[in-house]
């Protein structure tokens, strides 16, 4: 038996040798199955998902329009810019967002990264071939503004590069102008509204701090023939909180010269916030105005019980009880433009229904923006906001800036507006931007006022003389204006 069994184990053993031998090369390997790869996932995430939950389905004023669009959103794939923008409503072209830093520059009036100056070529004159770059304003603590540099002057050259008289010639100018134009130390040369030349070498500094009003002055007769009185001309770059000081000084500076007219410009202010559209309102208004509406906001409907009026004057809401701060104006001209958005379309909005003809507006179209914000943080726990509200910025990471509310007047009236900008209101007298001039009586926009103020018309608008027949369309497009650069442009903001 065991002579049998040993036989037939050896005669399995070879059997199945030679049946493995045979079928290896006709049986293909088996590749091993890769494991899935970790899911990546955005280091936004919780930021991402604290905003759609706790911001943007409870305050955005579309809330209902975009919340079943937004919880079906996939946060783990968005950084929080992208996410942000995801969650915005079809047809809002003004909400948006900033880095924390960004938020403390602007809070603190420390701008860094920049010469403090506004480029600008001749956008309402290129068919004069004039090329050039002009200075369009200047932050009054700018370095350049110390070596009499203003609005008006021509810049004629930085290192390495010789601009021509009419501007740029060639796309290598302008390439070389974007590359270099912040390098540092600088050399720069001006031709001055004067017609003086300069030249000097400067570093970039680490930041440019300023107070945001471009231009305080009054103006009489010794000024500009024919005036009987004072007239206040008062500049304002940005409805900045943190300023307001600056704001009340000015205003009593005014009240003290006796003006019973002024010429407030916002044609670079692209709105800010709402507390200083309350104090300058407040400033403006005609006497007798004290504890009037001026503004109502409508929430969504989640947020109903957040609607509320704003009152001329200076004082607790809620108790209205107002301090009467006019300074007792019978006469107001606002310059703006294309560019004057929100906070400051607020403010002549919220003056309308009592000036009516007492008030004008000379320049172009404004930007066209009916509603505001609140300024929102993240992180959003309670320290961070207590941090925020005591003028502590230093926790926020991220700020957002939704649309939570609409404006109207008192007479119920909005700011026009539609799905692109300018679209906002018109002026009584249009006329371009008079960039070669600095602010005062010799700049179109402020003559205009002042001539009206005397003879109760308007100057004829000026001609350009051509001296080409078409431009060599050399635009620069980092020049452009922000409103037109920016489509999140303006803001009204409540904190």
């Amino acid at each position: 038996m065991k002579t049998k069994f040993y036989r037939l184990s050896i005669l399995f053993t070879i059997f199945f040798t030679v049946l493995v031998s045979c079928n290896k090369e006709d049986v293909a390997p088996v590749e091993p199955t890769p494991l899935p790869e970790p899911e990546k996932v955005s280091p936004d995430y919780e930021a991402n998902r604290y905003l759609r939950n706790e911001y943007m389905d409870l305050y955005y004023y579309w809330a209902d329009d975009v919340k079943g669009a937004n919880a079906k959103l996939d946060l783990k794939k968005y950084d929080i810019y992208d996410a942000f923008d995801a969650m915005l409503y079809k047809d809002d072209r003004w909400s948006w967002m900033e880095s924390g830093e960004s938020f403390r520059a602007t809070e603190s009036g420390e701008i860094s990264g920049t010469w403090g100056v506004s480029w600008v070529q001749r956008e309402d004159y290129v068919e004069a071939g004039d090329y050039s770059v002009y200075v369009c304003f200047i932050l009054p603590e700018s370095p350049l503004a110390k070596k009499g540099v203003t609005r008006g002057a021509k810049l004629t050259g930085i290192k390495g590069l010789k601009i021509p008289e009419d501007g740029f010639h060639t796309q290598e100018q302008i390439d070389y102008f974007n590359e270099h134009l912040y390098d540092s130390p600088q050399s720069f040369e001006f031709k001055l509204t004067s017609g003086e030349k300069i030249s000097f070498e400067m570093t970039l500094p680490k930041y440019v701090s300023t107070n945001f009003i471009l231009s305080e002055q009054v103006f009489d007769g010794d000024d500009f023939p024919g005036l009987d009185g004072a007239v206040g001309y008062f500049n304002l770059y940005q409805f900045e909180s943190a300023f307001i000081e600056d704001v009340d000084a000015a205003f009593s500076r005014f009240k003290e010269a006796g003006i019973k007219k002024m010429i407030v410009d916002l044609r670079y202010n692209g709105g800010g916030s709402s507390d200083v559209c309350q104090r300058l309102i407040s400033y403006l208004a005609p006497a007798g105005l004290n504890g009037k509406p001026y503004v109502t906001r409508t929430h969504n409907n989640l947020l109903s019980s957040l609607n509320e009026t704003q009152y001329i004057g200076e004082g607790e809401e809620k108790s209205r009880r107002y301090r009467d701060i006019s300074i007792g104006l019978d006469e107001i001209y606002f310059i703006m433009d294309h560019g004057s958005a929100s906070s400051s379309e607020v403010l002549y909005n919220g003056l309308r229904p009592y000036m009516k003809d007492k008030i004008h507006m000379v320049g172009r179209q404004t930007y066209g923006k009916p509603n505001g914000m609140y300024v929102l943080i993240y992180p959003g726990d309670n320290e961070s906001y207590e941090k925020y509200n005591s003028g502590d910025y230093s926790l926020a990471k991220w700020v957002f800036y939704p649309i939570c509310f609409f404006n109207k007047n008192s007479a119920g009236e909005s700011i026009p507006y539609g799905p692109t900008a300018p679209s906002g209101f018109l002026p009584d007298n249009e006329r371009p931007d008079d960039i070669l001039h600095d602010f005062g009586v010799e700049e179109d926009r402020i003559k205009a006022c002042l001539t009206h103020i005397v003879s109760g018309s308007y100057p004829e608008v000026p001609v350009t003389k051509r001296t080409k027949a078409q431009g060599n369309g050399l635009r620069i497009s980092s020049l452009e204006p922000e409103w037109k650069t920016n489509p999140n442009y303006g803001s009204y903001i409540v904190r």
